[in-house]
């Protein structure tokens, strides 16, 4: 015969509830109500069924997470930091790639809606307005990493994508570059996108050097998208001295272009990229760059989530640190 956490609750002389808040360790018990309870699943064998405890503490203990692609080292990271967090507390993850496609974002959050999961994390969502009314629709904790979401109550965890690129620019110009071309992330992702190329464009104007406007490309999330951004930029009249890239991969396929066209690197062209991903060190040479922790965003979001779940008091806006990992491929402009 199967025992159920009622036989315990009646065996134990204590209620369901109590018995709940043991197996669960959500709320504080007494040390022999604990013991008591303990000692009866002990010598029953009893294994609690995920779904019949759901019912009873209206807790699931599954967190939803939704990244855009796995394949990319920046979430995989993301997601250990999460998960280096959820697991202490016993949570579990359900894990979602969109793929940046918006009609399996909206499959998603409504499946999270579904399965009734306590709380979601979200990273880089195409943030369409039909993607904001079903997060408020969703009704559980949430947070959203790599955006900024102004104008809404959703709490949000993010580098200072402009400051971390003014500070990629500057130090650009203090090896003596005048002329920097900018490769940004795509338009429709403002961090990448935006706010990259708005911290670019604020350095360059508070040194007071011009933008040639042809230097500034738009790019995607590919090696490919960054080696046509390059070819583009080269085909201009005047060459650039020096490049930022927003992000690592797409450098990476600038180093590809300047390689394939015998531009050396950083005699030539100087190249910074963003993001620090582990490809910028195996690049050769090896890849200048903005230092940008995807393990501190996944455990900085956990953390704000499970705040959250507890109710209590979590930040609108959590912002990691960054800094310049200096490698080889910028160098100081010769005179």
């Amino acid at each position: 015969m199967t025992v159920t956490i009622k036989d315990i609750a009646q065996l134990a002389n204590v209620s369901i509830a109590t018995v709940s808040r043991v197996l669960n360790n959500s709320k504080p018990v007494r040390p022999e109500l604990r013991e008591r309870v303990l000692k009866i699943v002990q010598e029953t064998g009893f294994q609690p069924n995920a779904i019949a405890r759901s019912l009873v503490s209206k807790e699931t203990r599954i967190i939803g997470v939704m990244v855009p692609d796995i394949s990319n080292n920046f979430y995989s990271n993301l997601i250990y930091g999460i998960d280096s967090v959820i697991s202490e507390y016993d949570y579990s993850m359900f894990l979602a790639i969109s793929d940046e496609v918006v009609d399996k974002e909206l499959k998603y959050l409504r499946l999270f809606k579904e399965k009734q999961i306590d709380g979601v994390i979200i990273a880089s969502i195409h943030f369409l307005e039909g993607n904001i009314q079903t997060l408020q629709e969703i009704q559980v904790p949430l947070v959203v990493t790599g955006h900024d979401l102004p104008g809404y109550q959703i709490p949000t965890v993010n580098v200072n994508n402009v400051q971390a690129s003014y500070d990629a620019t500057a130090y650009l110009i203090s090896q003596g570059h005048t002329k920097i071309a900018c490769i940004s992330g795509p338009l429709w992702d403002p961090p990448c996108g935006l706010d990259r190329m708005g911290g670019y464009r604020k350095a360059m104007r508070a040194h007071d050097l011009p933008i040639h406007e042809g230097f500034v490309v738009e790019g995607e999330f590919t090696a490919k998208s960054g080696y046509e951004a390059m070819r583009r930029i080269c085909e201009e009249k005047i060459r650039p001295t020096a490049v930022f890239v927003a992000t690592d991969l797409m450098a990476v396929g600038v180093l590809n272009y300047l390689y394939d066209h015998g531009i050396r690197v950083p005699e030539d062209i100087s190249v910074m990229g963003f993001d620090n991903l582990e490809l910028a060190s195996l690049s050769r040479p090896m890849l200048t760059t903005v230092h940008n922790d995807p393990f501190m965003y996944g455990k900085a979001a956990a953390e704000q989530l499970l705040r959250q779940i507890r109710n209590e008091p979590v930040e609108r806006m959590s912002t990691v640190p960054h800094h310049l990992v200096i490698r080889q491929t910028v160098s100081a402009l010769l005179k």
